[in-house]
């Protein structure tokens, strides 16, 4: 299931007002996302051309085109536009057009009020987030970071039986369907609230998962805190991964968040996750317990 159709009436998003000169005048940042989109094979199906009004008719104007609509995404400014989108399940993002009248658009999958930050990846991005594609979020050398999907948990259930794993790790829950349950609300709210969370971790010769890492929000203090986590399986350790995903996870801290600080929390007499903090540059602070466990407090700033 790929992007490969962006739906949108010109008309509707026409920001001309009354006393312009011109008749219609598209946001600068709109016109270079349209200009743009062709190199990545997308079809841009503007329903003004074909007075595509209804959803059978919609559905005709992409079946001309060849398309399907689990293939399209809409750019909807007007309620109408949207409703359209909705009446055939096919993603939406919202505009908000400050030439038109205040539009119903809770339906999108995101509103948004300009195109500064829009580009295709953008459009890609909210595509998969309706569908419930796993976005792929940091590559390294030998691995990729994405989100995780219920499909991990097999996976995943192997790799927390690791010896070194269970000695410092909170284990799974025993009864899948309440782990399964958690996973859904975890992909569901952490991700698409905070861009963020634990990440399925894959390395791309295998295609294999091999543990999971990424960011954590802590209260520490009673202040809001950043945790840099990891875990990684068993057959695996030794190789520098923890390593290599660690690093890339802070690049995207430093880039993606506004923390100004980040954490490590390790479990007294876990050596080796003491020696990795502090390879990658972080301090001790303090010894605290965090549900009963005696942990250690490293940081690192991520702002300079």
């Amino acid at each position: 299931m790929t992007f490969q159709g962006l739906i949108l009436s010109l008309k509707e998003l026409n920001i001309a007002g009354p006393k312009d000169p011109e008749r219609f005048i598209m946001e600068d940042g709109l016109t270079e996302l349209l200009d743009g989109i062709y190199r990545y094979g997308v079809q841009i199906i503007n329903l003004d051309m074909f007075h595509a009004d209804t959803p059978e008719k919609v559905g005709s104007v992409l079946s001309l085109h060849q398309l399907s609509p689990e293939n399209c995404l809409f750019l909807a400014a007007a309620s109408h536009v949207l409703s359209l989108a909705e009446a055939l399940g096919i993603a939406a993002v919202g505009y908000v057009n400050p030439s038109l009248p205040p539009q119903e658009l809770s339906g999108a999958v995101i509103t948004i009020e300009g195109f500064d930050e829009v580009d295709f990846y953008f459009l890609e991005r909210m595509y998969q987030r309706f569908h419930g594609i796993p976005w792929t979020v940091i590559e390294t050398e030998r691995c990729i970071l994405r989100e995780q999907e219920i499909g991990d948990l097999e996976a995943m259930y192997r790799i927390y039986q690791g010896e070194t794993v269970a000695k410092y790790i909170e284990p799974l829950n025993e009864d899948w369907k309440k782990e399964e349950e958690y996973t859904r609300a975890y992909i569901k709210n952490m991700y698409v609230f905070y861009g963020y969370g634990m990440w399925a971790a894959v390395e791309k010769a295998t295609g294999k998962i091999i543990g999971k890492a990424g960011l954590n929000n802590r209260e520490l203090h009673g202040k809001p805190s950043l945790e840099l986590g990891y875990l990684i399986g068993e057959e695996y350790q030794g190789r520098g991964f923890a390593t290599e995903l660690c690093e890339g996870i802070l690049q995207f801290a430093r880039e993606g968040t506004e923390f100004e600080e980040i954490h490590c929390l390790i479990e007294k007499g876990n050596g080796i996750s003491v020696h990795l903090a502090e390879k990658l540059g972080f301090l001790w602070q303090e010894e605290l317990k965090i549900q009963g466990r005696d942990m250690q407090r490293y940081t690192k700033p991520l702002q300079f």
